[in-house]
């Protein structure tokens, strides 16, 4: 029997599950045995990836938004379910290890998947949490569990050209951390496609905050007849809706293919800027990005106030979204130049997965 590796992404959003694809492909080129570790909208995104891949449901954190609430203080108000949680998934973990054969582990966030037993991979671009409040404290608590790791694998350029900023520059003292390069289900891909649509709108993230914005960006584009949209509604499993507006199509999910050739046909991107689809839309280079925060969510706040200083993108926040006034700022921006964000990773996990057989896995 070869290597078998268990990958877990975290349940916050999709896009700690789309970056854990590119992962999951090379491993399984390398003649690796993979095994899911995950449930929910996650799961379903990488079976849909990989069918028939070998799962075992563990629960996530369940992190909730709230509809008045910035998400900062909401997320506060969760660190003792957070911390439950990452004790249970730590618990699971050797019941997992013995059941699944499992010679070594890579997760995605999940600070709890750590153990004595296996060399335990973390992938992580937060070092430097961006809370206004108690930023000290949580980075602290952060590290603490980064450190229980084997090693920790950064999504991203060591140099000045890098995507993170202060979250995962420079790498904290006491951590055995290694700059991967940026991690995207998306090869290169730039030019060559007719412009089909104006606008691709990417939905994502916890509940309520998706649906907010769902029905913010349909009742602005239903009021600009002449914009050609498609809203991609982040929700994998459900079925699809009818369209609200004759200039607005709607889908709840699209796999890989599909999405990267919307993607390359459409003018202009708007997103939330999740770290996993910044890398996206680094790698696939070439595109100009309306970027949205989820309101008090200091990360997206940061990564997206960082876009618009380098002026590869615009940001906006929410409550003062006005898609006809942000349009016309988008069209300038630079856009990201994916020369500059080369995919690298390969060569790490390599050598990794040497390790592993070096030590008669």
């Amino acid at each position: 029997m070869g290597v078998r590796i268990l990958v877990s992404p975290l349940d916050w959003g999709l896009g700690h599950a789309s970056r854990c694809v590119p992962i999951i492909r090379h491993l399984r080129e390398k003649n690796i045995e993979v095994v899911i570790a995950s449930d929910g909208a996650p799961l379903k995104l990488l079976q849909e990836q990989f069918p028939g891949i070998e799962y075992v449901i563990l629960k996530g954190y369940k992190v909730k938004y709230s509809y008045f609430l910035p998400a900062s203080v909401k997320v506060l108000l969760q660190v003792p379910k957070i911390t439950r949680a990452i004790k249970r998934e730590h618990k699971e973990l050797e019941k997992i290890i013995k059941e699944k054969r499992i010679d070594a582990i890579i997760s995605d966030n999940r600070y709890g998947l750590y153990t004595d037993a296996v060399p335990c991979v973390l992938i992580t671009h937060q070092f430097n949490i961006q809370a206004k409040a108690g930023s000290k404290r949580f980075s602290e608590k952060i590290l603490g569990y980064i450190k229980k790791f084997n090693t920790c694998w950064i999504p991203d350029n060591e140099g000045e050209d890098n995507l993170s900023g202060n979250l995962s520059h420079p790498i904290p003292v006491g951590i055995n951390a290694k700059y991967i390069g940026p991690l995207s289900r998306f090869g290169n891909a730039t030019g060559g496609k007719d412009m089909k649509y104006d606008l691709l709108i990417l939905l994502s993230g916890p509940e309520p905050q998706r649906t907010i914005l769902e029905k913010k960006v349909i009742r602005q584009l239903s009021a600009l007849p002449y914009i050609k949209a498609l809203i991609v509604q982040g929700l994998p499993g459900n079925k699809e809706i009818k369209s609200p507006h004759e200039n607005i199509d709607v889908v709840p999910h699209l796999n890989d293919i599909s999405l990267l050739e919307k993607i390359l046909c459409s003018k202009a991107i708007i997103s939330r800027p999740g770290y996993s689809t910044i890398m996206d839309l680094a790698i696939i280079g070439g595109k100009r990005a309306l970027f949205i925060p989820t309101p008090g969510q200091t990360e997206q706040e940061y990564l997206a106030m960082r876009m618009e200083a380098l002026e590869i993108a615009v940001s906006v926040p929410q409550k003062q979204l006005s898609m006809k006034d942000s349009l016309t700022k988008v069209f300038l921006s630079k856009g990201f130049n994916n020369n500059l964000y080369p995919v690298i990773f390969q060569k790490t996990v390599d050598e990794w997965i040497d390790t592993l057989y070096g030590k008669g896995k």
